[in-house]
């Protein structure tokens, strides 16, 4: 496949669809009174147009009664709780039907499906009842009205905001809505009052999630990709005013045995490293057992965040060991486990991410693909959505790290339950009075209602698996649209984790390339170093396949992976479909080819001021760049051809490969989206696209004559396409 991987740079937003400073219309201004005794002439007699419509509201209007949200750490999800003329309502956010559902869930009925303007990533209820979806299709939140427990919600308006809409969260006072954009990495704050603006902060790349501290002084985002979670303040106003990185990354101690040819060989823990060893492994290994062997593991899949009632914030996400940069390892050829689950703990002031030494681990039978993750307080229970597996992971939330061992027992000492749901979740919510969770399954449409207590009275947990028995009950979704056979067949493979047929380990597609785009890292090969490519948008025109150009189509790319996998291999079909799901796939837009109801609901943009001039200079230093990448002094699109800037087809050699290459020439890689896809390089060297411009003078195109300002700008310019 082709090149690239994720940028920790601010991205360029949106000159089309910035958004609102003040979703608030002024009042209109009276007209003059008429005089005495006269008839004001009609607009027609006067020859004048009407008046223009009066700039869309987004503050409440219905007067019947509000639906209460019964979340009490105010977190969006794909499933959002409320209480609605003595009914609990769940609002569902369907991205696969472009809709937001009600369900009744004593009842157990699907009661309204309401359309919306783009596909939902997260739905939450704000403290007067209204409902905000975000579109993460078109860089917009909707904000939304329940008009009665059983109808369709109405439209109150449309909200730009930075490029892929996600994660949504309140502050506990409920005054300040926290939106994290991934495409275009940032935290946006809108008064709930009015969805007016306060504030927004560029973040790293791909923030997913996110959950506000129980002071309100900052908000949590979770990183899809890039092993860390930002910590970010939030002024006295709600404005997010800077960020803070905090690790998820993590250490393994493996055990290994030394083999001679009659027994295997005692060999005492060093000195040294029984210091660093974590509390405890000492007692998990016999007497003669060789030393442990450390393993750096990076963080990854940060998809989910829940906050406990002690302040605490849980973050559940995969550790994954991309094997040693000297050595064949990480990317298939060493036979370990290469991703693991874990769940991090940030404090409650948010001053540190707590990712204590893993010693046991589940094997294929963990969470590789974390998605969602939910807290019942009063049982204090942490509930975690396994996409892949189709699982709910119960644990312990009273213990430090939910998931470890304690000093002699595996990672399931702290797991009370598993419970088997539909295809796909990825979404949890829950009613705490109840003692209920609410799981959406996204690939099959439906939710399951299971138990959120930490003993399940009317079920029965069988052993060894943990698993509950027993039929759950299951709200089908009326379904609108729905993905074609082939590209549904095709996500569900996508995402199977445990499948062995894909990977000896484990992993998914979707553990490497989530959502079909990369996860930041380089693995080891026995080619050498790697690093992760984009799928998404490179499929099509950009043969040949692989860093060294080596297949000439997908089939025998896809054919080589999985072999390097360990995998015993799918069908035609199901690589086909899996092709078909990946293809169809497209980048996230913003706030353009509205349609007229749309607009009409659009809240009107901020003036123009210093975000607009600065959103022009953005777009002027843009256009200088691409001058600059296709004048022959630079000599960049003398490789990178045609509109879409992929490939020449060709290998090079650009004095890149390190002792560990086996080859010298790399394939050209595609740069579409190249933006979001640090580090670079085939072996990730460079962190950012300023950095790579700096490096390669002379093997790579031509740098060095250009300026500081000119080099911004060609920077500007490929963080555009």
């Amino acid at each position: 496949m082709r090149a690239a991987a994720p940028t920790a740079l601010a991205l360029v937003l949106s000159a089309c669809a910035p958004a609102p400073r003040d979703a608030t219309p002024p009042p209109p201004s009276p007209s003059a009174p008429a005089a005495a005794g006269s008839t004001p002439p009609s607009p027609a007699a006067a020859g004048s147009t009407p008046p223009p419509s009066p700039p869309p509201s987004c503050a409440r209007r219905a007067p019947a009664p509000a639906p209460a949200p019964l979340d009490p750490t105010h977190t969006g999800s794909g499933v959002a709780l409320a209480e609605l003329d003595g009914r609990t309502l769940a609002f569902v956010a369907d991205e696969d039907d472009r809709a937001l559902h009600t369900v009744d869930l004593d009842a157990r009925a699907a009661l309204a499906r309401t359309p919306l303007a783009g596909r939902p990533a997260q739905v939450i209820v704000l403290g007067d009842g209204r409902v905000v979806a975000s579109l993460r299709d078109r860089g917009l939140i909707e904000v939304l009205e329940p008009t009665g427990a059983a109808a369709p919600l109405a439209r109150r308006c449309l909200v730009p905001v930075a490029r892929e809409p996600v994660g949504l969260a309140m502050t506990p006072d409920r005054a300040t809505l926290l939106v994290a954009s991934r495409w275009e990495p940032a935290l946006t704050s809108f008064a709930t009052a009015d969805l007016r603006r306060l504030g927004e902060l560029p973040l790293a790349r791909d923030p997913a999630a996110v959950v506000a501290s129980a002071d309100g002084r900052r908000a949590l985002v979770a990183h899809a990709v890039g092993g860390r979670i930002s910590a970010v303040a939030l002024g006295d106003g709600g404005a997010p005013t800077a960020a803070r990185e905090l690790s998820t990354d993590g250490v393994e101690w493996r055990r290994r045995a030394v083999f001679s040819k009659k027994a295997w060989l005692p060999r005492p823990m060093p000195s040294a490293l029984a210091r660093s060893a974590p509390a405890g492994l000492e007692e998990l290994l016999p007497a003669d057992a060789p030393a442990p062997m450390r393993v750096e593991r990076r963080g990854s899949q940060g998809f989910a965040l829940a906050r406990a009632a002690s302040g605490a914030v849980f973050a559940p996400i995969a550790l994954v060991d991309p094997g040693r940069e000297a050595s064949g390892g990480g990317y298939g050829a060493a036979r370990a486990q290469t991703v693991i689950h874990h769940v991090a703990v940030v404090d409650a002031a948010g001053e540190r991410a707590d990712v204590p030494p893993v010693s046991t681990h589940l094997g294929t039978q963990g969470c590789q693909l974390p998605r969602a993750a939910a807290i019942a307080p009063a049982e204090e229970v942490l509930l975690v959505a396994c996409l892949g597996r189709d699982e709910v992971i119960a644990y312990d939330a009273r213990a430090a790290i939910p998931g470890q061992p304690g000093a002699a027992g595996s990672a399931r000492d702290r797991e009370l339950y598993r419970a088997r749901v539909g295809f796909g979740p990825t979404a949890i919510a829950v009613d705490g009075a109840r003692g209920r969770a609410v799981v959406f399954t996204r690939f099959d449409g439906e939710l399951t209602i299971l138990p959120a207590v930490r003993a399940p009275a009317s079920a029965v947990i069988s052993a060894p698996s943990k698993e509950l028995s027993g039929e759950l009950p299951v709200v089908v979704l009326p379904r609108a649209s729905r993905l074609d056979e082939q590209r549904a067949e095709g996500q569900r493979l996508f995402h199977a984790a445990g499948e062995r047929r894909i990977a000896f380990d484990g992993r998914a597609c979707a553990s490497c390339h989530p959502d079909g785009r990369d996860d930041a890292l380089t693995w080891s090969t026995p080619e050498g170093p790697r690093q992760t490519p984009m799928l998404m948008g490179r499929l099509v025109g950009t043969a040949p396949y692989g860093w060294l150009g080596d297949k000439k189509d997908l089939e025998g790319h896809f054919a080589r992976t999985l072999s390097r996998l360990g995998g015993a291999g799918l069908t035609a079909g199901e690589r086909d479909a899996i092709f078909a799901y990946l293809r169809a796939m497209e980048p996230p837009g913003g706030a353009e080819d509205l349609t007229a109801e749309e607009r009409a609901a659009l809240v009107a943009p901020p003036p123009a001021g210093a975000e607009g001039a600065g959103a022009g200079a953005r777009a002027a230093l843009a256009a200088r760049g691409e001058a600059l990448f296709h004048a022959r002094e630079a000599g960049c699109s003398s490789c990178h051809l045609g509109d879409e800037l992929t490939t020449d087809g060709a290998r090079h050699d650009v004095r890149s490969a390190t002792r560990f290459e086996a080859v010298r020439a790399f394939d050209t890689p595609s740069l579409r989206f190249v933006g979001r896809s640090a580090p670079y390089y085939h072996d990730g060297r460079y962190p950012t696209l300023l950095a790579l411009l700096q490096g390669v003078d002379g093997s790579m195109g031509h740098t060095a004559h250009l300026s500081a300002e000119d080099r911004r700008a060609l920077v500007a310019y490929l963080e555009s396409l």
